[in-house]
């Protein structure tokens, strides 16, 4: 029976062991599969030593100290505990008796436990901090006050952060347990509050020299902590100064250089004690330092920022203003854009029109937001296919450089039927979405919706750069759970007619089944169906962190990561880009973004990863990058040169929205760059506001195809809007800059800032939404629509710069209140000075701006037939079937409002011939 007992308890821990290493096995077998074996032996390994070393000399210590207490704690416990607590000794059966060996052990057992569990919270926060000291790469840039490489700040300073407090906090808490022990044994005895004189503290030369020892090792640790402190100066924040001001340099410098004396002060004075026995040696430097600290480092400089710096703030700190403006602009790139001259009101002529022919033809007429829904309407096909995103990029279509916008055909199982959510379903046969869905941005069919350069299943174009020879998506936004490929069930491909189309996975990645992976991914996941289920075989392999967000989160956690990540065609497959940042918060002088905690961003890093197989590569963009060639130092292979990416795909490369929104929301106030001008707020900015949902909103940065000022040929840009800051009482939307990011070719990263004249008024978007709402025409044209029934959609509100003015585009959405109805296109209103027209389409609206003769947008490589907007200017007097169902509709609408009133009156009528009684 014991013997079975042993055995069942025996089996118990293995089985426990082997689950609690479980995730642990599977992240190795996946890392491993995805040629990362670094990215997960590195860290752990760090992890590891790192805890050794920390935990074994904090052992060291904590074992020290409980040791030399350790006679103390059995004299305690077995003479005045039990004395204090009224126990009778019996001869036979001592109560509350301890022995040195067993006290010896639960000393021993205490010190490991605390020791290596304050080594393990510090080696999971601090390994990349040990790692990057070790491989720190200079910035080739100082810091403004002590001269030091901004790697020091970076690199150096946070490891010996790290080393500072891993080890001062749990020797101040063993300091103070121990004085508190022996405050309560009766070791120590205060007689009077007044340490300074000659017998105020009683206490015995043994304990005398254990406090001596622990506090002199604080003092040198505190030393250590107010040297640190110095350089962290230069992230303090005093009034209208981020980083080290007036009053840091001044006072609060000069107390901390007085500070770090008096703890080596300290220090001497508790080595003296070890040896003399006047305990004053040991108490005064510890209340002194305490209480000169607060005076000189706290009260002090509170004072003289309140009385000298505050009055004359200014004045007191404009050279530090200066120095947060520079550091700032660099922690976020702003330092790189260039700064360039815009008119803004220069008449738009005929000539200026064809110059800029290319950004009329690439006027983006469909906006993402009421897009989704028509994609996931028209070319969802099933139920459990599902469009999360669409996203904006560029490709050359027949010889044409086309904005094209695209979404991902993603399989969703929550949108599954409750009856086929089974195990097989979920795990073995709903596998993976399948292709995309693609329209071009500057064309809408005549019914107001997407002109589809790809759609259906399988997908389906006419033209050759949407061919695809993979279109399947087992990696993907939506596709968070783990699934496994390649089973004696074949897996859904896509619906075709009244059967359904099946494949098998062949991709490169997926966690093989053996007999040990089958054992450790059964414990890991919870779940014997590895085992029982007759569909796994030898050949199938599981896939696991399919999502791609967490995918490249689990493999380089290191890296910010893009929340909005775009999929491109590649050579017939489909690929992701996301895009990884290296950011940090350890820029001095630097303002940290919002409510984040970084002051430091780049884009260093491209990440690109196979829609069908999972594999992941990440590329280097920004190299000269300090801390991504840090990185590479740590990690080395793992991030490769630009070089080696494929042309096609570089192609594909776009500046990021999210960095740039960054940009914009920092360069807000950090375009000033006198100080004077920067501390007023004389010239703040703020984002352009348009309506949607009938609400005012930032203007999010836009992507087109257009031709930039001074430059031959388009582009494909990102662009945003600025206008002056407002307040409650003062709302100002006119225009005065906007800043683009261009990102072709070897163009690709510069910002360029276009700045308006100060002495003229330009409309900003908001102000061209007013106008919409007070033209008499539009407004009623709109309200007619906005009835009950349907509902009006207003699009992105698009300020084109051409031929030094703007030209304003709007495009307007007629949306059903019905459930399942789809917004299509209807008309666009265009701006431009004090003109404002809404049209059928482009075409005619510019010519209704700027008269016959105008420049029309042309589709390139399609017929407009079928195209809302015209390449040609039609007749005034001209119809066309777009025209007649025009007027239809108008006509239908305005005999809804005659039979509408016609009820109404009769109600009136029938009230009016009541009785009094009757009513």
């Amino acid at each position: 029976m014991q013997r079975l007992i042993k055995f069942i308890v025996s089996l118990i821990v293995v089985v426990s062991l082997l689950t609690a290493s479980s995730g642990l096995f599977e992240d190795w077998l996946w890392f491993k599969d995805l040629g990362y074996s670094q990215l997960f032996w590195t860290p752990l390994l760090s992890k590891l030593l790192f805890q050794a070393v920390n935990g074994t000399i904090l052992f060291i210590f904590i074992a020290g100290t409980l040791f030399s207490v350790r006679h103390a704690i059995v004299t305690f416990v077995n003479e005045r505990l039990r004395l204090r607590l009224r126990l009778v000794q019996d001869m036979n059966r001592k109560v509350l008796s301890l022995s040195q060996r067993r006290v010896t052990i639960w000393l021993l057992v205490i010190s490991a436990i605390v020791s290596f569990g304050v080594s393990f919270v510090a080696g999971f926060t601090g390994w990349l901090d040990v790692l990057s000291f070790i491989h720190a790469t200079p910035f080739g840039k100082v810091d403004p006050i002590f001269g030091k490489d901004l790697a020091f700040y970076f690199f150096q300073l946070p490891f010996l952060k790290t080393l500072f407090n891993a080890f001062f906090g749990p020797l101040f808490l063993l300091a103070l347990f121990t004085t508190i022990f022996y405050i309560v044994t009766g070791v120590l005895r205060f007689h009077s509050s007044k340490l300074w004189r000659n017998g105020a503290v009683e206490i015995t030369a043994s304990a005398r020299r254990h406090l001596a020892l622990l506090i002199g090792i604080l003092f040198a640790l505190k030393a250590f902590g107010y040297f640190l402190d110095i350089y962290q100066l230069l992230y303090s924040v005093h009034g209208h100064v981020v980083g080290a001001g007036y009053t840091d340099l001044t006072a609060t410098l000069p107390a901390l250089k007085i500070l770090i004396v008096l703890s080596a002060l300290g220090f001497i004075l508790t080595g003296i004690s070890l040896t003399f026995k006047d305990s004053r040696f040991l108490t005064v430097p510890v209340v002194g330092i305490f209480t000169i600290g607060i005076l000189i480092y706290g009260i002090v400089p509170a004072l003289i920022q309140s009385f000298i710096v505050i009055p004359n703030e200014l004045n007191k700190e404009q050279p530090y203003i200066q120095r947060e403006i520079e550091l700032t602009r660099f922690g976020y790139g702003l330092d790189h854009i260039k700064e360039v001259d815009y008119p803004g009101n220069t008449p738009i002529t005929m000539s200026a029109l064809k110059t800029d022919q290319a950004t009329l033809n690439n006027i983006r007429l469909n906006d993402t937001r009421p897009m989704l829904q028509t994609y996931n309407q028209k070319q969802g096909i099933r139920l459990y296919y599902k469009f999360n995103d669409i996203d904006i990029d560029r490709y050359t279509v027949n010889g044409e450089f086309r904005q094209v916008m695209m979404g991902p055909r993603e399989i969703s199982t929550p949108d599954l039927d409750p009856k086929a959510k089974t195990f097989v379903n979920l795990r073995f046969k709903y596998t993976h979405g399948y292709g995309v869905s693609a329209s071009f941005a500057n064309a809408v069919t005549s019914e107001g919706l997407p002109s589809f350069a790809i759609k259906d299943v399988p997908p389906a174009s006419e033209f050759a750069e949407f061919k695809l020879s993979e279109p399947r998506i087992y990696y993907g936004e939506l596709t968070n759970d783990w699934v496994v490929a390649d089973t004696t069930v074949k897996e859904f491909d896509y619906p075709l007619g009244d059967t359904n189309a099946e494949t098998s996975y062949k991709g490169k990645t997926g966690i093989p089944l053996t007999p040990l992976n089958k054992l450790m991914l059964s414990l890991r996941h919870g779940t014997p169906r590895f085992y029982l289920a007759n569909e796994v075989t030898a050949a199938s392999r599981m896939l696991v962190y399919r999502n791609i967000k967490e995918r490249v989160q689990k493999l380089a956690p290191f890296l910010t990561y893009d929340s909005d990540p775009y999929m491109v065609i590649d050579s017939g497959h489909l690929k992701w880009i996301i895009d990884a940042y290296t950011t940090s918060d350890a820029l001095p002088y630097s303002n940290k973004y919002l409510d984040k905690e970084f002051n430091y961003i780049r884009n260093s890093v491209k990440v690109i990863i196979d829609a069908n197989d999972g594999t992941v590569d990440f590329y280097a963009v920004d190299p000269q990058d300090p801390i991504l060639k840090t990185y590479m130092k740590i990690f080395p292979g793992v991030f490769k040169d630009l070089t080696s990416m494929s042309p096609s795909l570089k192609s594909h490369l776009r500046y990021p929205e999210t960095l740039f929104n960054v940009q914009s929301n920092m360069l807000k106030t950090f375009h000033m760059t006198n100080s004077s001008v920067f501390y007023n707020k004389e010239d703040a900015w703020d984002i352009a506001k348009e309506l949607f949902e009938a609400k005012p909103q930032n203007v999010s940065p836009y992507y087109t195809i257009m031709k930039i000022p001074g430059e031959d040929k388009p582009e494909f840009v990102l662009m945003l809007p600025f206008t002056p800051a407002s307040s409650a009482t003062n709302t100002r939307n006119n225009m005065v800059s906007w800043m683009a990011a261009r990102m072709d070719g070897e163009h690709y990263g510069e910002l360029l800032l276009y700045k308006m004249p100060k002495n003229i008024e330009i409309d900003g978007p908001l102000q061209i939404e007013s106008r919409i709402d007070q033209d008499p025409e539009i407004s009623k044209q709109l309200s007619l629509w906005d009835q009950k029934g349907s509902s009006v959609i207003r699009g992105n509100l698009l300020a084109l710069p051409i031929g030094g003015n703007f030209l304003y585009v709007e495009p307007i959405y007629l949306q059903s209140d019905k459930g399942g109805s789809i917004p299509e296109m209807k008309r666009i209103v265009l701006s431009y000075q004090d003109r404002l027209v809404m049209s059928e389409n482009l075409g005619s609206g510019l010519t209704q701006l700027f008269g016959e003769g105008t420049p029309q947008p042309t589709t390139p490589g399609q017929s407009t037939s079928n195209l809302v907007p015209s390449t040609q200017a039609k007749p005034p007097n001209s119809l066309n079937a777009s025209n007649i169902n025009s007027i239809i509709d108008q006509m239908n609408q305005m005999r809804t409002l005659l039979d509408n009133l016609e009820t109404q009156l009769k109600g009136l009528e029938s009230s009016s011939n009541q009785t009094p009684e009757k009513k």
